[in-house]
């Protein structure tokens, strides 16, 4: 296609180079929704005559015909020849003078991603309805214009966390919320990963399993379900997503403890009973202490008992 708008547009500037020139034959530009491009061209009169030249706007279809169109009186944000502004009024040139006109291009606030083309012909005539009808074979510049998007992908993690702090079983659910702060729907991917305290990595599961996409300006909530991992202790989540053309990414993390309820309950069975055998095992260190110092002191008064004895059979 852009071969025959080539082809068709410098035929008809070649089958009138001899009578007025257009310089540059073509402009290419490029821009984003709202830009404003300048550029400008350059008219000849190489004939031995004066002429009296129009500069119209004319729309390239994509068979290469071209459509006379007064850009003043379009309103199509579709249409390169409605972004196009060039000096409407007569140009009156004597053999062999050249004329600058200015090209102002203002990209449509409204213009989607793509390619656009158009002609700037200069034609003669008395008028511009004159000019008009003499449309067919005139001189003329081919415009392109490439537009980008402006428009931005931007995602943030509103928040992320385990349901619940303590866990005694699995399954554990860990939620999170993705807003989007950008212009366009975007649609987050990646793994939620679990860690125990050495960081080793004991699972993984997808953040976005439905691929749902975000609207500009809201929230999403998700929920990440790890379904066996760990036994006793506390874990981390890392939540990794990225978006857009994959580059963008987000990252965050959470803790959780597990503790299973047959676990903790044997742990403090355990504890019970250690704790019962040292309070035996005390109290019986302190009856065999309290016995021998009991024995102490009764042989301890058996003893001044008979001292007493002896020395009142004995006076001196």
């Amino acid at each position: 296609m852009m071969a025959a708008i080539f082809f068709f547009a410098h035929a008809v500037f070649f089958a009138h180079a001899a009578d007025i020139t257009v310089l540059p034959a073509v402009i290419d530009g490029s821009g984003v929704p709202n830009d404003i491009l300048n550029y400008s061209l350059t008219i000849t009169n190489t004939t031995g005559r004066q002429e009296n030249i129009f500069a119209t706007v004319c729309e390239l279809t994509a068979s290469g015909t071209q459509v006379f169109a007064n850009p003043s009186m379009e309103d199509r944000v579709a249409l390169l020849a409605d972004w196009i502004g060039v000096s409407r009024g007569a140009m009156l040139l004597a053999p062999g003078e050249s004329t600058t006109t200015p090209v102002q291009i203002q990209i449509s606030p409204y213009a989607a991603t793509g390619d656009y083309h158009a002609v700037i012909a200069f034609v003669e005539g008395g008028t511009r309805d004159d000019a008009e009808h003499n449309l067919d074979g005139a001189p003329q510049a081919l415009i392109d214009v490439s537009v980008a998007s402006n428009l931005t992908a931007s995602l943030r993690v509103d928040s992320f966390s385990a349901a619940k702090t303590f866990y005694t079983s699995f399954p554990v659910a860990f939620n999170f919320t993705v807003e989007n702060t950008g212009d366009v729907s975007s649609t987050p991917s990646g793994q939620v990963m679990f860690y125990d305290r050495t960081g080793h990595e004991l699972g993984s599961v997808d953040a976005n399993p439905q691929n749902i996409a975000i609207d500009p300006g809201k929230k999403q909530s998700f929920v990440a379900r790890w379904q066996n991992g760990g036994s006793f202790g506390q874990y981390k989540a890392v939540l990794d997503l990225s978006y857009g053309t994959g580059d963008d990414k987000l990252e965050n993390t959470a803790l959780v403890w597990i503790l299973p309820w047959e676990k903790l309950l044997a742990i403090f069975g355990t504890l019970f009973i250690l704790t019962i055998i040292a309070a035996l095992w005390l109290h019986r260190v302190y009856e065999k202490r309290h016995h021998r110092r009991r024995r102490a002191i009764e042989n301890l008064l058996k003893r001044k008992t008979l001292e007493k004895t002896i020395d009142l059979r004995h006076p001196q």
